[in-house]
């Protein structure tokens, strides 16, 4: 039936290949995890703890779709459904993550989950699933936006030839914040981090998540997230929230301060991440998604990266074209002017109650 989100499990037989494709089931989310971690395919925002966290932050139901062959699980889709009354309703994989989508090692169960999660948008009348593909292993037809890339370094040749390979302004920037008196901290308190985070998003227009959303990550990977901030005469300017996964290191939500701009914070801050995570033996510093030809676009520029495209994907429901729901859109500029001239303080209060109905989070 229509726009019925009834609490009754999905299930989907045989798709007619020899894969059944059904939800997870209680007690076995590390088998969950543990294939995820197995597959090329598999991602941090993959993972169980990831769904977790959107299930008790933002309120979304989750459907944890599973493929199963003859030898277990062979593939995951994990979705959630966005309610909003002013964009219509959407299944996105995944709120929060800049990666999601399918993480299948085979066609035929690719395809299973694929024509599973194209189902249940139709059974809950939704307007379109978005899925943001880290990579299109199998490509399909449908409809995507070639509007984010995530920047990728590889640390294995070590921090002397990494800052080699930067561009002359940012090694030049280096060279200066590195004689600014600002120094390195893994002694972060979330509370600091949080309100300089805040402080950093409402600058650029955009609602702040709930501290509550830090909490949570840290709860379901504590062995994953890790605070780290710089400081300068001991006072907290620039912080980052940073997930690791196998030999990544991934620094997700990060923020600074205005008034110490001058010091390239920023700067700092990243290469201390980058220097660190070689000393410690990880392989690759993805530096996150962006969208193309805006500030943190030129910004990771700099750094020598390798830019790879996001092949995001939508099947469109009852949606007739793929939605523009990203702030750079035209829609959205009012918006967003109007929000950084909120105060601050209503920023905060205000922020955790809108930002969780929009669906391109």
């Amino acid at each position: 039936m229509r726009n019925s989100y009834s609490r009754d499990r999905v299930h989907f037989a045989d798709m007619g290949c020899g894969i059944e494709v059904g939800q997870l089931e209680p007690g076995e989310d590390d088998q969950w995890d543990r294939f995820v971690m197995s597959s090329p395919s598999g991602t941090l925002c993959h993972l169980t703890g990831w769904k977790t966290v959107v299930e008790r932050v933002l309120g979304h139901r989750s459907f944890s779709l599973v493929a199963r062959g003859k030898g277990g699980i062979s593939g995951v889709f994990p979705i959630s459904l966005v309610r909003n009354r002013v964009f219509g309703d959407c299944l996105v994989s995944m709120p929060l993550g800049v990666y999601g989508g399918i993480c299948a090692d085979d066609k035929e169960s690719y395809f299973s989950l694929l024509n599973a999660g194209t189902d249940l948008a139709n059974r809950l009348g939704v307007k379109y699933l978005e899925m943001r593909n880290r990579s299109e292993v199998f490509p399909t037809s449908l409809p995507g936006r070639d509007l984010y890339v995530t920047f990728v370094l590889d640390l294995s040749s070590g921090a002397e030839n990494v800052f080699k390979s930067f561009t002359w302004n940012t090694r030049h920037k280096l060279k200066k914040c590195l004689k600014s008196g600002l120094t390195w901290s893994e002694d972060v308190n979330l509370a600091d981090f949080y309100e300089i985070y805040a402080h950093n998003v409402h600058r650029l227009g955009t609602p702040v998540f709930p501290r509550n959303l830090f909490v949570e990550f840290q709860k379901a990977f504590p062995q994953q997230c890790k605070l780290f901030g710089v400081r300068k005469n001991g006072r907290l300017i620039s912080g980052v929230f940073c997930f690791y996964y196998k030999d990544q290191v991934l620094p997700y939500y990060a923020g600074s301060l205005d008034e110490y701009y001058k010091d390239f914070p920023n700067n700092f801050m990243y290469w201390s991440l980058i220097s660190q995570s070689c000393r410690e033996g990880y392989r690759t510093f993805d530096f996150g998604r962006s969208k193309r030809e805006t500030g943190s676009f030129h910004f990771k520029s700099g750094w020598s990266m390798k830019v790879e495209s996001l092949p995001y994907k939508f099947y469109l429901a009852e949606a007739k074209e793929v939605p523009q729901l990203s702030p750079v859109d035209s829609a959205f500029l009012l918006p967003v002017a109007l929000w950084k001239k909120l105060p601050f303080p209503l920023t905060k209060a205000l922020g955790p109650r809108v930002i969780r109905w929009i669906p391109s989070i």
